[in-house]
């Protein structure tokens, strides 16, 4: 994985840890948005959508932080 894949992959799981936060009291709207970001974010990434849930439920529980 290259620097901007990291990067990248960054970005989403940030971006998706905060819309998932925000539709944990499962508002329709708020989970459909969630679910538009993370197939978006797959397709991006070319990943499956499944997989990256996962992450987004890891990061969640684990911040992950820059190692330099």
């Amino acid at each position: 994985m290259t620097a901007v894949d990291r990067e990248l992959l960054r970005e989403a799981l940030h971006e998706l840890v905060q819309l998932r936060t925000g539709t944990l009291d499962h508002t329709r709207v708020e989970s459909q948005l969630y679910g538009a970001a993370l197939e978006e974010w797959a397709k991006r990434l070319g990943v499956e959508t499944r997989n990256l849930h996962k992450l987004v439920l890891v990061k969640e529980v684990v911040p992950i932080r820059r190692v330099r």
